[in-house]
């Protein structure tokens, strides 16, 4: 609960993995109208405050450096001080993949917090980051296990956290930390298989942690967000790649258009697919032990690909 006396902090974080479900989350809790989610939906203050981001990968400046909020008044700014919103959050993939350094941050502003956590099985977690990276026209490589060999370079070389492919895919450190750090009422864990199961039973049980009154209808009509896949049409996306390049044609489209329309639009012009075979059977070795440390930190329900670890 906020009011104008209290200084703004969020009161709940949504600090899932990437390309496990944490926007189309968001967007859902951002319907609800006693809920404030700051835009832009990921700040990344809790893991690069005070510091100057200078990412090195393709696309990176536009896609963190010169949208994080790295100031602490900046960050508080981005709040607001107002009685009408009974939770007030964000959404920050860095928090999770970043925790050594965001959870210091997040005690220090409100030890109070409540956490969500999202997850998704990690090498389609992996190759889903692969994919949206492509269709927005950073990802030069077009064979995954390629990139995944320049993983190691890139992460050298400074490129920002959707590079780390694999990195990104461990959890159990993490998740170890968060539910270490605060108490078990304050660390809720969702996985991306809850929301494509029943997308608003999920976000019902969400709000239930946060303490929020359900709504009616409450995300029944969130539309797909942030979808990835193989490019549809070539021709199309090279105009959208160029047109992304251009800061005040790229800020007319989104004056212009709501977030929903833009992302209809890249459901549309994209072809979603299984993870290739190969893919699988290269890359499930690799997280066979984190999956297996995750396990015994969850013991509740679980999807088959946690359930089964081990068997």
């Amino acid at each position: 609960m906020t009011d104008a006396t209290q200084p703004r902090v969020p009161t709940f974080l949504v600090v899932g993995a990437a390309r496990a479900g944490t926007t189309g989350l968001v967007e859902g809790l951002r319907g609800h109208p006693r809920v404030f989610v700051t835009d832009p939906k990921e700040p990344h203050y809790l893991a690069l405050h005070d510091t100057r981001p200078d990412f090195r990968g393709p696309g990176d400046d536009r896609l963190v450096n010169s949208v994080a909020v790295t100031s602490e008044a900046a960050y508080r700014a981005l709040f607001p001080a107002d009685a009408a919103a009974m939770a007030l959050g964000e959404g920050s993939v860095s928090t999770l993949y970043l925790h050594q350094r965001a959870i210091p941050e997040i005690q220090r502003l409100n030890p109070d917090v409540k956490i969500v956590i999202l997850l998704r099985e990690p090498v389609s977690r992996a190759f889903s980051s692969f994919q949206y990276l492509r269709t927005l026209g950073v990802e030069d490589q077009e064979d995954f296990l390629a990139a995944v060999a320049l993983e190691p370079q890139r992460i050298a070389e400074n490129w920002h956290h959707l590079w780390h492919y694999t990195a990104m895919s461990r959890y159990a450190d993490a998740v170890s930390a968060f539910l270490a750090q605060f108490p078990p009422g304050q660390v809720g864990v969702w996985f991306y298989d809850d929301l494509q199961r029943d997308y608003a039973d999920t976000l019902r049980r969400v709000l239930q942690f946060l303490q929020l009154p359900a709504v009616a209808g409450e995300g029944e009509h969130v539309p797909r967000v942030n979808a990835s896949g193989a490019l549809r049409y070539p021709a199309v996306h090279k105009s959208i790649w160029w047109a992304t390049r251009q800061p005040a044609l790229r800020h007319a489209v989104r004056g212009l258009t709501s977030f929903r329309f833009r992302e209809a639009v890249r459901a549309k012009i994209i072809t979603r697919g299984d993870v290739p075979e190969a893919v699988r059977a290269a890359l499930d070795p690799v997280f066979a032990d984190d999956l297996t440390r995750l396990r015994s930190l969850l013991p509740g329900d679980v999807p088959l690909w946690l359930s089964n670890v081990g068997t």
